[in-house]
């Protein structure tokens, strides 16, 4: 099947995509099939705001995720910083050719290199109202035509639109759905539990742990963490 096949059937699947999940996968799938081995949708902060608010489907290192999250990296990886301005799909390795990084910047590239995200695309999108989201997706290296590149821009497109269907309704699209790791601690916050024991029952460190609680009361809402698990129970992300 070819590349552009893969892309129109992923678009004919993500219209009937019963969940979160299955976009998940969908889109795991037609990113594998231009040679990415991981990807990012998310919302993009404005600068010096967090980006755990605004991630949409990650499809990243998990390891990684956690460590650009709890590192607040988004305020210095020089990807992040070229969206702000960003109107066309761009690779990552072309953004930065010539460019004089800052040491803590050069960091994150050789940190993200060191599990596989050598090189990357990103797909800057935008909706009516003003609102700018990205799918980034990485591999060691990657070979894309212009043809790819524009295919690409089209499944982004589709899987930003199916998404903010998927979390909007009632909510707004600065809330969207929990990752796996805030749903995990707020199942575990639901059962009693303090932040050093879910710490300890999820191998993470106490200040990861009390961030992704953080950015699941920000995404619901909610003022405090009795009203994120109530909150959580009645719109059946825990129980």
């Amino acid at each position: 099947m070819n590349r552009l096949q893969s892309a129109l059937d992923f678009i004919e699947g993500i219209a009937v995509a019963a969940n979160v999940d299955a976009m998940l996968d969908s889109l795991r799938r037609v990113v594998g099939g231009f040679g990415f081995d991981s990807f990012l949708l998310t919302g993009v902060p404005d600068p010096g705001r967090r980006i755990d608010g605004y991630i949409l489907l990650s499809g990243w290192n998990e390891s990684w995720l956690e460590r650009y999250v709890s590192q607040d990296y988004v305020q210095i990886d020089p990807i992040a910083r070229r969206l702000q301005s960003a109107t066309d799909p761009f690779v990552w390795s072309e953004a930065t050719a010539g460019c004089e990084l800052t040491p803590v910047a050069r960091r994150v590239m050789e940190e993200a290199a060191d599990i596989g995200m050598r090189d990357g695309l990103c797909v800057p999108l935008y909706d009516l109202d003003g609102r700018r989201s990205v799918l980034s997706m990485a591999a060691q290296s990657i070979d894309l035509s212009p043809a790819d590149r524009g295919v690409l821009h089209l499944v982004g497109m589709y899987a930003q639109n199916r998404i903010r269907e998927m979390v909007e309704g009632e909510d707004d699209w600065d809330r969207p759905a929990l990752s796996r790791r805030e749903t995990e601690c707020l199942q575990w916050t639901a059962a009693g539990k303090t932040s050093w024991e879910i710490s300890a029952i999820l191998k993470l460190s106490r200040s990861t742990t009390e961030g992704y609680i953080t950015s699941a009361m920000r995404k619901l809402g909610a003022a405090n963490r009795t009203q994120a698990v109530a909150e959580g129970i009645r719109r059946g992300l825990i129980h």
